[in-house]
């Protein structure tokens, strides 16, 4: 359905309806003042030119207002009838000019006698006759120049513009330019026989019209059928005008009817045109909360995407880092195990010995590293579980030199730094962690490995600081030194492990809201540094000690 078109809406019999009273009550008023229209009242100057200003305004606004909901709905008959108001607007102004200089001069100029009458006659006969015609003109129209019509509107309105322009200048310049050809319509301020003649033509013919138009209104646009109003009030100006000299009732209220019709059709067009607007209004609101509803999801989308690409690149990472790192464990555990298969007979028991050592180590190699990827694989997904204790440092750091091998304990250094310092974290994560800053230092520095644990200045956290004689990190990597699978060079020495123990470090820290970098120690040496939050002290704190962990349960 045509937006334009009120067809099978429930209201759409009640403006039929409405339109029909207001047509019977504007002829019936007409009517009720024929018998005493011809009461004379004198000229009023303001009030003729109030209706004619307001006339021909009202006329150019509903025009506009027509033409607008063309634009809008792209309805030819819409298009067609905004140029019949356009025409009878432009008549007007050029009778408001005849009609002025009619009252400038003297009673028997062709101004009072022809040109003032025929006009208003053209105005009042010839907007029926041309809606009826405009009408016929919609329908005679072929299909494909309506589609022309409608892709090419802006077109198509200065067209039939220009055309109302042109057909209103030319009736105009005729009825004005040579009233010789017409015989005089009045006379001494009352309608001569050729002019009783034309109106009493004209009430039929605009019965007619009235009559052809309301048949068909059922079929019009909403904004349309107020074209009735206009008809039913052409009607009764021509029933008073037929009966009426000037400036007598009948004549006053001739122009009267003319004035709220087109107030009335106006306000209708308006009243339209807002309610139009509206469902635009309305339109836009549900294409913008759409458009953020879609953004949303677009958003979510990108999200979603990132997540599969960092998911995907996990994978893609952990396979090429396990299918790198396992080479070397894997070669030896091959080597040394064809060699103890082939020369079983050859070997003494302490080579035997020495090799079943070293595929020990590589198993246990294996093995760390498995360990290492799993709780990697449960830290990205959100999966870490903390079970915060109060843990005294002494306790950690006995702990963590109790796990290393006789040769790592021999070069470990520790400082359990004040008496009484504990801290609140995980027990486990936190052995994890300072185990693989020890290993890490055991494994690429050849000398003297020195922990320490300090309160910082404010006494909020602890912190523990693994130092090393070693080459230290190069600069160039320190930035990259938490990340997932990356591994420095450490000045030629062997690369052991997958790379993501500090990256696992890192996690469990956050984990325990704590924190942890990498210092570089002059001349040479490297420090890593883990600060973890302190815990409160004193017997009731550490009421209980768990001597497997070192953690101490207040």
């Amino acid at each position: 359905m045509n937006p334009g078109n009120g067809a099978g809406r429930p209201e759409d019999a009640l403006v039929r309806r409405g339109l029909w009273v207001y047509a019977v009550v504007v002829i019936a008023a007409a009517s009720a003042v024929v018998p005493f229209a011809d009461h004379h009242l004198g000229s009023h100057p303001n009030l003729i030119l109030a209706f004619l200003v307001l006339m021909p305004t009202a006329d150019l606004l509903t025009a506009y207002l027509l033409v607008q909901q063309f634009l809008a709905h792209g309805r030819l008959a819409t298009l067609t009838l905004s140029t019949v108001y356009l025409f009878s607007s432009l008549v007007m102004i050029a009778y408001a000019v005849a009609f002025t200089r009619a009252q400038q001069t003297d009673g028997g100029s062709a101004w009072s006698e022809v040109c003032a009458p025929l006009l208003g006659l053209v105005v009042v006969m010839g907007f029926p006759v041309l809606v009826v015609a405009q009408q016929w003109l919609v329908t005679a129209v072929p299909s494909r120049h309506r589609d022309v019509t409608r892709s090419r509107r802006p077109t198509a309105v200065a067209i039939l513009a220009a055309a109302a322009l042109v057909a209103a200048a030319a009736v105009a310049g005729v009825v004005i330019g040579v009233p010789a050809w017409f015989p005089a319509l009045y006379q001494s301020g009352s309608a001569t026989t050729f002019g009783r003649i034309l109106y009493g033509a004209a009430l039929p013919v605009i019965t007619a019209c009235l009559l052809m138009v309301a048949r068909d209104l059922r079929h019009r646009a909403q904004v349309e059928r107020w074209v009735v109003v206009a008809i039913s009030a052409s009607l009764a100006a021509a029933i008073l005008t037929l009966v009426a000299p000037r400036y007598t009732v009948g004549f006053y209220a001739a122009r009267v009817a003319l004035l709220l019709s087109s107030a009335v059709v106006l306000t209708a067009l308006l009243a339209q045109t807002a309610s139009l607007y509206r469902r635009l209004t309305a339109a836009h609101d549900d294409l913008h909360r759409a458009h953020r509803e879609l953004s949303r999801r677009a958003d979510h989308l990108m999200t979603a995407n990132r997540e599969l690409e960092t998911a995907d690149a996990w994978k893609s990472d952990i396979l090429a880092t396990l299918s790198h790192e396992i080479n070397q464990p894997l070669a030896v555990i091959a080597a040394y195990s064809e060699e103890l298969t082939h020369d079983w007979d050859l070997t003494t028991d302490d080579e035997r010995r020495a090799s079943a050592l070293v595929l020990g180590e590589r198993v246990d190699d294996l093995l760390g590293m498995a360990a290492h990827l799993l709780a990697l694989c449960r830290a990205e997904r959100g999966e870490i579980q903390t079970r915060p204790a109060v843990l005294p440092v002494e306790r950690i750091l006995t702990r963590l030199t109790d796990n290393l091998t006789r040769q790592a304990r021999m070069r470990l250094d520790a400082d359990h730094g004040p008496s009484g310092t504990a801290v609140w974290a995980d027990p486990v994560h936190t052995h994890e962690v300072l185990t693989n800053f020890v290993t890490n230092a055991v494994k690429y520095s050849p000398g003297d490995i020195h922990i320490s644990a300090t309160p910082n200045d404010t006494g909020t956290m602890v912190l523990f600081a693994v130092s090393d004689e070693g080459n230290g990190v190069p600069p160039e990597f320190v930035a990259h030194l938490f990340d997932r699978f990356t591994q420095a060079d450490r000045g030629g020495a062997a690369r052991a492990g997958a790379g993501f123990g500090l990256y696992l470090s890192r996690l469990l820290t956050e984990a325990n809201h704590g924190d942890l970098w990498y210092e570089a120690v002059v001349p040479h040496g490297s420090r890593f540094v883990l600060a973890l939050p302190s815990a409160p002290s004193g017997p009731p704190a550490l009421s209980r000690v768990d001597h497997a962990d070192g953690a101490a349960t207040g």
